[in-house]
């Protein structure tokens, strides 16, 4: 079976920006990713999003394929598409991570070191910096488990 690692980013729709429906939306995801072994992150700053998604290569291709047409967002980008031997979430089967909902300390910490806009951390623009972000948040939410993911570590 091949593995392998997609991040994409986006900009969200007016409607799913409510909490509610990045909820839901998370709910559903993560009970669809563990039946496909699909593990990930799914960032959220301000109106962008930016995910990573690891697992079987056609489970990962299909996913992209259904949220590439998903009405709820808009531009999306295919920044990576790697193969992988070693995934760097495999324990978190969907894990939503929204910057704006950071205590302050560890918010400050991402705003000292990524650029921001009216308080929106932004998504870096070079691939190294997209992998720091997303490694960035898995480790500061690490000590932190969403009930909606029961996989976190």
């Amino acid at each position: 079976m091949s593995r392998c690692r997609l991040i994409y980013s986006s900009i969200s729709s007016k409607e799913i920006v409510s909490n509610d429906a990045i909820k839901a939306l998370v709910k559903r995801s993560s009970k669809n990713n563990l039946r496909d072994k699909i593990t990930g992150l799914l960032l959220l700053s301000g109106d962008r999003f930016l995910q990573v998604l690891e697992g079987d290569s056609k489970a990962v291709n299909r996913l992209y394929g259904k949220i590439y047409q998903d009405s709820r967002h808009r531009e999306v980008e295919l920044i990576s598409f790697e193969s992988i031997d070693v995934p760097y979430f495999e324990t978190w089967g969907m894990r939503l991570v929204d910057l704006y909902d950071l205590p302050t300390h560890p918010r400050q910490f991402l705003m000292d070191k990524y650029e921001h806009l009216d308080g929106d951390i932004q998504i870096p623009s070079r691939l190294h910096e997209v992998f720091s972000l997303l490694l960035d948040a898995k480790a500061l939410c690490q000590s932190n488990p969403t009930p909606q993911d029961s996989s976190t570590e």
